[in-house]
């Protein structure tokens, strides 16, 4: 169960270097296919935070095509998640675990201020009381990993605007914000696909996370999710995910699940903005606006699935040319 003081940084071994929290905010608005996210990830024990603001505007292949892209390394981080102004021009407030203020000064008159309101309480995926994953795992491993031990996931009512080179456009959408906190390497971070709809002429949202190996498989199962109708609540019990990748973008989506009340659910979907995301040097991310129908209604929401180099590097080309030469 997620509580107030799980908005701020949590205890940990102070020689654990390796030790992440982050915030996660995305957000878009569907009819100009303009799509972005804000992220902040601190290492506490380092007192350090990297900061990513990246825009897009349809769908693109290659980095230097998004819209915008500001991503800070290794500036001081504040005492507190609760509140932090960033020499990268990030102001985050939280008042609450369901209420954010967000905003954004950057360059090339850029600027971003976002109200983030959960529509829901945070959904702790290691709480066996709220996840039947969990409550199946409980003598099992964690299946994503140890970055994602603590990790809620909430869908957020986000409204303000985004000036953008200028121009302004306005934000209203439902999109899914979280925050993680545990050891994270920025080497062989497990692969990983998190992605999640909003349907409001039914007022439905849904979010799962499947472990990802997109060199080998287009089909993934779920690892954790759930489904909100009109406010409540429900983990769900399976899904499987099968991706179209253009290289490593998601561009198009068919996700079956089921719900721990038995309820089944079908969505389709195809992407209409976003691209490459070099997260870390080490770590890339495809990352899209996808566009979904479920039943008769129509939604929207993100998908990005990340993979580490080193894993992309050892199923390559490169490496399989080497090899085949040795």
């Amino acid at each position: 169960m997620i509580t107030d003081a799980d908005v701020d940084f949590h205890p940990t071994d102070p020689a654990a270097h390796d030790w992440a929290e982050t915030n996660y905010f995305a957000f878009f608005n569907a009819e100009e296919r303009v799509f972005g996210h804000i992220q902040a990830l601190f290492r506490p024990n380092l007192s350090v935070v990297m900061t990513e603001v990246r825009l897009w505007q349809g769908l693109v292949d290659r980095s230097h095509d998004a819209l915008y892209v500001a991503n800070h390394h290794h500036q001081p981080a504040g005492p507190s998640l609760r509140h932090y102004a960033l020499p990268s021009g990030l102001t985050v407030t939280a008042h609450s675990p369901r209420d954010y203020r967000v905003d954004y000064v950057g360059t090339d008159d850029t600027v971003i201020g976002l109200d983030v309101r959960g529509i829901m309480e945070p959904y702790d995926i290691a709480d066996p009381d709220m996840d039947p994953v969990t409550r199946r795992q409980m003598d099992g491993g964690f299946v994503l990993g140890e970055a994602y031990r603590g990790h809620w996931d909430m869908h957020a009512r986000v409204t303000g605007t985004i000036r953008c080179r200028g121009r302004e456009i306005p934000v209203d959408c439902v999109q899914v914000m979280d925050h993680s906190w545990g050891p994270r390497t920025e080497v062989e971070l497990p692969g990983m696909m998190w992605l999640g709809a909003y349907f409001p002429e039914t007022d439905t949202a849904v979010h799962g996370f499947f472990p990802a190996d997109p060199v080998h498989s287009d089909r993934l199962d779920l690892a954790h999710g759930y489904i909100c109708r009109q406010g409540k609540v429900t983990g769900l019990v399976s899904a499987t995910l099968v991706l179209d990748r253009l290289n490593f973008l998601p561009i198009a989506g068919e996700w079956h699940g089921e719900d721990a009340n038995g309820e089944k659910f079908t969505l389709y979907g195809a992407a209409t903005a976003g691209g490459p995301w070099p997260v870390y040097p080490s770590v890339d991310v495809g990352i899209t606006l996808m566009r979904w129908t479920m039943g008769g209604a129509v939604g929207h929401g993100m998908a990005m699935e990340n993979t580490a180099m080193a894993y992309r590097t050892r199923f390559g080309q490169g490496a399989a040319r080497f090899l085949k030469g040795a």
